[in-house]
């Protein structure tokens, strides 16, 4: 009786850990999502960018996140006439965090989250100056680029809210801080518009819009 006392209470204790492991990193769902907001965007910058994005749901807590955008820029400065283009696809890799869900209760619909990226572009790029008069030696001399290799990458950190609309439809939002990690860009010229962090600086904010859909699983 006594050893079936406790290989009862050892058995109970083994399932009590397995429902806490399970709770924590079990598959719950994933969901596919396309920002909106990067096309709105467009109306107030010389730039236009899209993205959508695939996350995982583990345990109601933890959802590893992998996004992919493609941006545009065609810009002609009028001040000084120069001519910047460049068009490519970046790429981020990251994890949002669930602040409203708690262990041993039910899920909430509707979530604060907070996130963490880490985002690099690879892109090429022409640059077009009008001439310019050299005050000293005289003559004029104007700078015409084309195919400039580029590479950049930066982080993001920040907090969104995610909404359940209708069913397996939600629509959610963010706003993250970037910092650019490294920069490589041509001899003579750097990358003016980066694809998915916006104009060429150390920092900068940025917000997204998304529409999301949760894939279906029994």
């Amino acid at each position: 009786m006594l050893m079936l006392s406790l290989s009862a209470a050892a058995q109970q204790t083994t399932e009590k850990q397995d429902v806490v492991t399970e709770s924590l990193l079990d598959f719950r769902g994933m969901n596919v999502s396309t920002d909106v907001f990067g096309y709105a965007y467009s109306i107030l910058e010389d730039y236009i960018s899209g993205e959508a994005s695939l996350e995982l749901n583990l345990g109601n807590k933890y959802y590893p996140v992998v996004e992919v955008g493609y941006g545009s820029c065609n810009f002609t400065d009028e001040t000084f006439g120069i001519h910047y283009k460049s068009a490519a696809p970046y790429y981020r890799l990251g994890l949002n965090y669930n602040f409203s869900n708690k262990r041993g209760k039910a899920p909430k619909k509707s979530y604060i989250y907070g996130l963490g990226r880490f985002a690099f572009t690879r892109a090429d790029y022409d640059v077009k100056t009008p001439p310019v008069t050299d005050p000293v030696w005289g003559g004029e001399s104007s700078l015409d680029l084309k195919g400039v290799n580029g590479f950049y990458s930066w982080i993001e950190l920040g907090v969104g809210v995610n909404v359940k609309i209708w069913k397996h439809l939600r629509m959610g939002w963010s706003i993250r801080y970037k910092a650019r990690v490294n920069q490589v860009t041509g001899a003579n010229s750097r990358m003016w518009y980066i694809p998915g962090f916006g104009n060429s600086r150390h920092t900068t904010f940025g917000g997204t819009y998304s529409i999301i859909y949760d894939i279906p699983f029994k």
